[in-house]
């Protein structure tokens, strides 16, 4: 007898947890497993591209700020060169005006903005590297008038470090010093490249340097300005306090083009008419100026100021053998006004300048804070502050060394001993231009340096942060 095999499901004697219940329960976990893990993922690719999205209208900004900086200086650029070209000689504030008038602007999306800090304030416009002391230029005595903080041994360690030879002031310091330290250096031995190498100077502290303005650019930025918070310390009184680098520069240069925006005439190798022309001289004069600097190898500007030119002809007629017994009597030579000796010291120098000489910057009667004239021994606070006033008089102010001769108190020995501190026309400017990208708020600073010496001018620095 055949039997037929039963098939028996297995599943319908599992226990209930086991069976369909739980097949059906534990696809539901899986789904919802699933559905956990999808939201993270999405989460997280959403979350990935809101921070790549972010980032990237970041750099979009940055990129809108940065070429909106890079408008305002190319504007100042333009600015300066024009006003070099075509100089205003009637106002001595006319090319720092022109500057003032493209110091805001806007492009695409951004703004610029160049400012710098005057006091409480910020003001529009580059920083007028002529408005402080050269430190490559400053005397033993200019260096002590550094108070509270200079001292007589870091001011011979200061010449020394520009200096070209390794003969140490009595208190200075020169490379033996130098190559003692745990980090040795080298001194420069030439003049300085910028204000931040006094912190390499043997007993300087760059706290004395710095002051508030611990990233040298001129402004008071918030860091500088809240007390305790962060670097550096500060007495958050809204005011900044720059150390030395408020009346010092490293950046400042001497000669170029002259007032006039023209070449300076060489006076040991020009003619009669190129003075008649340029100085508004009469004949006689010029004859007077040529005659006097081809006999007198050893001849400076000074005598110009303080010996009248019939004096400085008769002179010259005696070193060449005339005007002696039996000669002809000449005819007398008329003084220099004040204009034409300005433009004599204005327009002209004795001797070509050295090829390749960047000559230290004077400093610029028109631009200086009042207290930095105090920091010149050779000046007098009554004939610093004389100097100041006659400044707050001239709405045009100063247009010529010449005119310091108005000022009381200064005559032309006083003129003849000062006028090698000073002029009227800067060459160097420090243009610090903030762009800000007006969508995200994001801001770089360009800070560029700007040498109109010569034509085109140069740009010697560019730091961007």
């Amino acid at each position: 007898m055949s039997r037929t095999p039963t098939f028996v499901n297995r599943s319908d004697h599992l226990p209930a947890p086991f069976g369909s219940g739980w097949r059906k329960g534990f696809a539901t976990l899986l789904v919802f497993g699933v559905i956990v893990f999808a939201s993270i993922v999405i989460g997280v690719l959403q979350s990935s591209a809101f921070a790549q999205a972010a980032a990237g209208r970041e750099s979009l900004g940055r990129v809108r700020a940065t070429w909106a900086a890079r408008a305002g200086v190319e504007e100042t650029i333009a600015s300066l060169e024009q006003s070099t070209e075509n100089p205003n000689g009637t106002s001595a504030f006319a090319e720092m005006d022109a500057m003032v008038a493209v110091a805001e602007g806007q492009l695409a999306g951004a703004t610029w903005r160049i400012a710098t800090t005057d006091g409480k304030q910020e003001v529009l416009g580059p920083a007028d590297a002529g408005a402080k002391l050269n430190i490559n230029r400053m005397t033993k005595a200019q260096l002590m008038a550094l108070e509270p903080f200079m001292s007589d041994d870091v001011a011979d360690a200061v010449l020394d470090w520009i200096d070209a030879d390794e003969d140490p002031q009595p208190l200075g310091a020169e490379a033996t010093y130098y190559q003692s330290l745990e980090y040795p250096l080298s001194p420069r031995n030439a003049p300085m490249r910028s204000i931040a190498e006094l912190e390499l100077i043997a007993g300087m502290d760059p706290r004395d340097v710095r002051g508030e303005d611990w990233n040298l650019n001129g402004l008071l930025d918030p860091n500088e300005d809240d007390g305790d918070a962060s670097w550096p310390p500060d007495n958050a009184d809204g005011v900044l306090d720059a150390g030395y680098s408020a009346i010092l520069t490293a950046s400042s240069v001497d000669g170029g083009l002259s007032v006039s925006g023209q070449t300076r005439i060489d006076l040991t190798a020009t003619d009669e008419g190129e003075l008649v022309s340029r100085l508004k001289v009469t004949n006689d004069q010029a004859k007077a100026i040529v005659d006097y600097m081809a006999a007198t190898p050893a001849a400076t500007m000074a005598d110009f100021i303080t010996q009248d030119l019939n004096t400085l002809a008769r002179r010259a007629r005696g070193q060449q053998g005339g005007g002696g017994r039996g000669q002809p009597q000449q005819p007398r030579v008329e003084s220099l006004t004040t204009a034409q000796l300005g433009a004599l010291l204005d327009e002209s120098q004795i001797g070509p300048p050295e090829a390749g000489a960047r000559l230290p910057g004077k400093l610029n009667i028109n631009t200086c804070p009042a207290e930095v004239l105090d920091f010149l021994p050779e000046i007098q606070p009554e004939t610093a502050d004389a100097i100041i006033a006659e400044r707050s008089a001239r709405p045009q102010g100063f247009t010529s060394v010449g005119d310091l001769l108005a000022v009381p108190g200064i005559g032309r020995r006083q003129l003849a001993a000062i006028h090698e501190l000073l002029c009227v026309r800067s060459n160097v400017f420090i243009v610090t231009c903030r762009g800000r990208d007006a969508g995200s708020g994001v801001e770089v600073e360009m800070r560029v340096t700007l040498n109109r010496a010569s034509l085109p001018l140069v740009i010697e620095e560019v730091v961007v942060r």
